[in-house]
């Protein structure tokens, strides 16, 4: 009986509101504790676009690779800084690209025209057409623009001789490659 008596002794002490005399009293909280905002990351800042280079890059068209054909139709007239095509034919460069982007592209040419037709001609770079084939409208030296995007390394541009005509002792039309350049716009 004894044991029965302690234990609901137990029992009653849990059931009221009253810690027993042998335990500590548990104090409840008021309130929630207050929740402490930790502070946001600081926004981090937008990286700064780097500036675009415009300095044009000039190509040395004494450093020019021809395609096929017989070497005296094609050439470089010191005298006159230019590169000369007697026949039709390609006139190739290395340019060494500094940035992907959009570049512009100016051909400076001029032709001698035959039959009253100006000389064509086509842009490429790495094998692919960029704008379409162009007609010279000047026995003088006159920039024709073009725009490419273009990646960053060795690019190889190429400026091609289309409409040669030719007929000994009446007329000949030949093109003369008088510069190029590459300018970054975007």
């Amino acid at each position: 009986m004894r044991k029965l008596t302690l234990g609901l002794a137990i029992l009653a002490g849990c059931a009221s509101n009253t810690a027993p005399a042998d335990l500590p009293a548990v104090k409840k909280p008021d309130a929630a504790p207050a929740m402490v905002a930790k502070p946001a990351p600081p926004a981090e800042a937008p990286k700064p676009v780097a500036p675009i280079d415009k300095t044009p890059i000039k190509v040395d068209l004494s450093k020019v690779k021809w395609g096929e054909g017989p070497a005296e139709l094609f050439g470089h007239d010191d005298g006159e800084s230019r590169l000369f095509y007697y026949a039709n034919g390609t006139a190739e460069f290395t340019v060494k690209v500094p940035a992907d982007g959009e570049y512009a592209i100016a051909v400076t040419a001029s032709s001698q025209p035959a039959q009253n037709v100006h000389a064509k001609f086509k842009v490429t770079v790495d094998g692919q057409a960029v704008g379409a084939e162009t007609s010279c409208t000047a026995e003088e030296a006159k920039e024709y623009p073009f725009t490419a995007k273009l990646g960053s390394g060795e690019r190889k541009v190429a400026v091609l001789f289309t409409n040669d005509v030719y007929k000994q002792d009446e007329y000949d039309r030949n093109f003369y490659l008088n510069g190029l350049k590459l300018t970054r716009v975007k």
